[in-house]
Parts: structure tokens; C-alpha cells; sequence
């Protein structure tokens, strides 16, 4: 499908199709990590520090490849490396999956974080300059296909749970669905267009300097990234240690936050191809629903009201991600790939840090006392807002869509 817009055309074309499917791929191991930690926890005796230890081992992998993107991607090409990404991610599963003991378990997630990051940035570099100002929607839009993958996650390990199974077999559908995409797009060279509207006048070249806006923006997006992830991690804790309900229980029932999430995206993808929709109203609309789903969970006297939560919190935080990642890749113009590299580094070292303090916090006041971190996350993330873009409010705009009645497609279309 195609949708005008101010003199460029969206297309979701093979490229588009085979950046979602990595996203999504990555996103399904990622969001597993929610729900799967618990039950690692359980399987290897140790306390939440040591249970935080694996997110922060995979985004400790996610820093070090977004340290060397631009380096890599200047000898490798995004086609090298989206494949030498997936081969690793496929391992990471696997090793995971089979890993006995912390210190093999901590490996998987090194190797999964290394490999997923580098996933997740060639892909999103390469849909951010395929696109050029449609950018807001394809990252929207990709967002919205990796939700549905991190949705079936929870729903696959309570699947395994319920029918007496080891949580382990929900980690062989990455290496599964590598396999597939391969079959499928081996011999698409995924080589951006780079619009050339994408650098207006004023522009500085690769080698300048990223204004400060840009970094303000960055931290924005970090900030959001590393409240969701305390949301991702410690969802399943809260919902165990205040509202009574079992390990297994609350891990499927994080499947809620990732409907909330898809459903979130989805919406959210259409509102960035509507007319007049400056994005950081968009940002600061997702910022309430997600704050008020938050507080809805971190309150709750009763599991139907921390469900609730759940669900309106990731029906908030869905498009948080996207919507800053475009807003500082937006303070960057000409640099896409640079930008980027240097956002996804920011979010890593959000999520290397943000559950670990959570996790640290939790093994001394409690998880429900130590939840409030993602609050503070969300207002911090407010006060950046109003920073990086309060000098020049509504001048950083969605995509206007010439032809408004043409409804988004999602992801599954171009494969």
C-alpha cells in the first residue's frame, strides 16, 4: 500500500517489510525476558539483583553495539549486518533457553543484547532514512508489528506453564522465525533511498556536531525506554507480591500490557498520518494515559484494578518509544544514522540501569515500594519534554496525509 504526503510517498516495499520483521523478531525475545525472568529466578534460586543482572547484561550488549554502529555499519553495509544480527540474536535464544546455570544464562543475554541492538538500530536507521519525513509512521508502524510479537510471548510461556511444559521451548521461535525471514528476503540488498528532503537547508553533514536539542530529545527517548522496561521487568513481580497472584498467573497476565501496547501503536499509527498532529502533543497525550495506568497498578488494592493498570499503562507507553525516537532524530537532520546510533545508546544504558536499580531496590524495600521508580521515570520524562521542545511549541509536526482516508496496513502487508 501506498499513502501520499506532502510530495513523498509512503511504500510499504520489500525493505519495509524485512526492517519489521527483524524489529519484530527482537521484540519477541526482548518482551520474553518480562514474563521468563521470574520464572529463571525461580529455576536458579537467586534474588531480584541477580534476576535484574540479565536485563542489564542485554543492554549492557545493546551499549557496546550502538558505541560501534556507525564504525560497522561503514565497513559491513545494513545487509551484512542485519543478517550477522539475526544469526546472533537466533543464538542468544538458544543458549538461554539451555543455559543451566547464571553464569551461561548471563552470556545468552550479553549475546542477545549485542545482537538484537544491532538488529534493532540497522533496521530502524535504515527505515528512518528509507523514509525520510514519513519517518514518524514506518517507526510507528514497525513499533505497532513488534507489539504484536511481544504479545504473543506471555501468551506462549502461559501457554507452556498451564500444559505442564518447560518455559524453555517459548524461546525457540526466534531462531525459527530467523530462518524463515531468511528464506524470504536473502536477496534484498536493504539499501535506504536516503531521501533527499530529508537534509534541508541548514544541515551539517555526518561529521558536525548534534545540537543540544538533539541530546535533550535523546534523553527524552532513553527516559521513556527505561519506565517502560521497569514496567516489562517488574510488571509480573508487582502484580505477585501486591495482589496475591501466582508467578505463572501474573507472567501471563502481562499479556495485557502488550495488548495495551499493540492496540496503543496501532492508534498511534493512524493519529501520525492524520493532518496537524504536532508530535509532541502526541508525546505528552501518551505521558497521561501511561501515568494514569501507572499509578492505576502501582495502587491497586485488587487484581482487577492492577490488570486495568496494566493495560492502560501499555495502551500509553506504546508509541512514547517511536514518537521521541522521530522527535530526536527530527533535532538531527542529514544524520539519520548517527542520530540514531547515539538514541539507541541512550535507551540501552535506560534499560542497563533503570531494572537494576528497581531490581537492587526491591531486594530492600520491597517490590511494590521500589514499582514508584517508573513513576519518577515518567515525570522526569515530562520535564525533558517541556525542555526539548517548549522553546518551539507545535512546530515539529506528523506527517500531513494528503489522502487522510487511507488507514495504515500494518506490517504483515509487504511479506
Amino acid at each position: 500500500m501506498t499513502t501520499a504526503t506532502a510530495g513523498q510517498v509512503f511504500v510499504r516495499d520489500r525493505l519495509t517489510g524485512m526492517a519489521y520483521g527483524g524489529l519484530a523478531v527482537y521484540a519477541y525475545l526482548l518482551y520474553a525476558l518480562g514474563p521468563l525472568l521470574p520464572l529463571l529466578r525461580q529455576d536458579l534460586r537467586v534474588g531480584y539483583t541477580v534476576m535484574s543482572l540479565h536485563s542489564t547484561a542485554f543492554a549492557a550488549g545493546a551499549v557496546l553495539t550502538n558505541l560501534l554502529f556507525e564504525r560497522l555499519r561503514g565497513r559491513a553495509g545494513h545487509r551484512r549486518l542485519y543478517w550477522v544480527a539475526a544469526g546472533g540474536l537466533a543464538l542468544g535464544s538458544v543458549l538461554l533457553a539451555a543455559g543451566s546455570t547464571v553464569a551461561v544464562t548471563l552470556t545468552a543475554a550479553v549475546v542477545g543484547g549485542i545482537s538484537g541492538s544491532l538488529l534493532q538500530t540497522t533496521a530502524l536507521a535504515a527505515l528512518a532514512e528509507h523514509h525520510g519525513r514519513l519517518r514518524e509512521r514506518a517507526l510507528v508502524e514497525a513499533n505497532a508489528g513488534a507489539s504484536a510479537t511481544a504479545l504473543v510471548a506471555p501468551l506462549a510461556i502461559g501457554v507452556l506453564q498451564g500444559a505442564g511444559a518447560a518455559w524453555n521451548w517459548s524461546l525457540l521461535l526466534p531462531p525459527a522465525a530467523v530462518a524463515v525471514m531468511y528464506v524470504l528476503f536473502r536477496r534484498e540488498p536493504l539499501r535506504p533511498r536516503s531521501p533527499a528532503d530529508d537534509a534541508p537547508g541548514g544541515a551539517t553533514g555526518p561529521g558536525g556536531r548534534l545540537p543540544a536539542v538533539f541530546w535533550i530529545r535523546g534523553a527524552l527517548c532513553g527516559v521513556v525506554v527505561g519506565a517502560e522496561f521497569c514496567l516489562v521487568f517488574y510488571g509480573s513481580p508487582q502484580l505477585t507480591g501486591a495482589v496475591g497472584l501466582t508467578t505463572g498467573q501474573a507472567g501471563a497476565a502481562m499479556g495485557l500490557f502488550y495488548a495495551g501496547e499493540l492496540i496503543g501503536r496501532l492508534a498511534g499509527s493512524r493519529l501520525t498520518g492524520a493532518a496537524g498532529r504536532p508530535v509532541p502533543r502526541l508525546v505528552l497525550g501518551a505521558l497521561a494515559v501511561g501515568g494514569a495506568g501507572f499509578l492505576l497498578l502501582w495502587t491497586a488494592g485488587s487484581a482487577w484494578t492492577a490488570l486495568a493498570g496494566l493495560f492502560v499503562a501499555g495502551l500509553g507507553i506504546a508509541n512514547l518509544f517511536p514518537l521521541t525516537l522521530s522527535l530526536a532524530v527530527g533535532a538531527a537532520p542529514g544524520r539519520t544514522g548517527r542520530a540514531t546510533a547515539h538514541v539507541q545508546l541512550l535507551v540501552g544504558t535506560a534499560i542497563m540501569i533503570a531494572p537494576l536499580l528497581l531490581g537492587s531496590l526491591s531486594d530492600r524495600i520491597g517490590v511494590r515500594l521500589a514499582f514508584g521508580v517508573a513513576g519518577l521515570l515518567l515525570l522526569l520524562a515530562l520535564v525533558l519534554l517541556r525542555l526539548g521542545t517548549g522553546s518551539t511549541p507545535g512546530t515539529v509536526p506528523a506527517p500531513r496525509a494528503a489522502a487522510p482516508h487511507a488507514e495504515p496496513q500494518g506490517v504483515t502487508e509487504p511479506c
